[in-house]
């Protein structure tokens, strides 16, 4: 983005508060928090405008363990990065290019027992909570993923391997015609085979439908004034609020927006 595009943003987001909605009824438009969060979000709201590979697809991970170490979710978010590069792209042809971005996010805090039986009541014979035993416990992680779009040649001159998953998810060597026929359907086709390509080749992935979820940005909503893809953004950053939160939240080493 050129110097003059970028002080005119600003400039603009000066005078009306944000660029990319309209918060005139944003309750808590004046507090700090909020304007942090906001710059936060439009700045990637800006990098994915000025690099073309909008997001697409969030693919939304739980964990059917308790993670706690962030350190193995950068690890497996690798992998992820891999498996939906060697599935959609796997001779790394420009045109089939895919951006992957995650978010990594903790579950809420919870209290947890020290001792699980509690404290006996000896009027009523009955365990009870004892708040004396009972410490907070670290929510685990989940990740948000947001994927750029995939290209409709990528499912019409498939692979070997996308020909192969197809004839798994549908039971025929063709995916069904009538959702061939429309951009909907043809979103279908790339939401089902990130599906497969991820609890096909990630170990870490349970088998329940929990464990993975993707929502398309064409289905998507609208979330704190934000809509369609710009509302993924403003969901995966709900809890950035200034820098060092989108430091344990954005993965850096994965990433591909902030540096392309």
């Amino acid at each position: 983005m050129g110097r003059i595009t970028r002080e005119y943003r600003n400039w603009v987001r000066n005078r009306t508060g944000t660029l990319h909605k309209n918060d005139a009824d944003d309750k808590y438009k004046g507090r700090q928090w909020r304007i942090n969060q906001n710059h936060i979000r439009e700045t990637l709201m800006d990098e994915y405008n000025a690099s073309g590979y909008k997001p697409a697809y969030m693919i939304t991970r739980n964990y059917y363990y308790d993670q706690q170490s962030r350190k193995e979710v950068v690890k497996h978010n690798k992998r992820v990065n891999d498996v939906i590069d060697d599935f959609f792209n796997p001779r790394g042809r420009a045109e089939y290019l895919l951006t992957h971005d995650h978010f990594i996010e903790r579950h809420k805090d919870q209290f947890v027992k020290k001792d699980p039986k509690g404290v006996l009541n000896t009027i009523t014979q009955e365990y009870e909570l004892d708040w004396c035993q009972v410490e907070v416990k670290k929510g685990a992680f989940h990740v948000h993923t947001l994927v750029s779009d995939i290209d409709d040649d990528v499912i019409t001159n498939r692979t070997s391997r996308i020909q192969k998953a197809i004839e798994k998810i549908y039971g025929f060597d063709e995916p069904p015609h009538s959702l061939m026929q429309s951009d909907e359907g043809m979103t279908r086709i790339k939401k089902d085979l990130l599906e497969y390509a991820i609890r096909d080749r990630c170990d870490f992935m349970g088998h329940s439908e929990m464990s993975l979820d993707i929502k398309p940005a064409t289905e998507w909503g609208k979330y704190d004034g934000y809509e369609g893809w710009k509302g993924l953004i403003s969901y995966v950053t709900k809890t950035c609020y200034n820098v060092d939160n989108m430091i344990e939240v954005y993965d850096h080493e994965n990433n591909n927006i902030l540096c392309l």
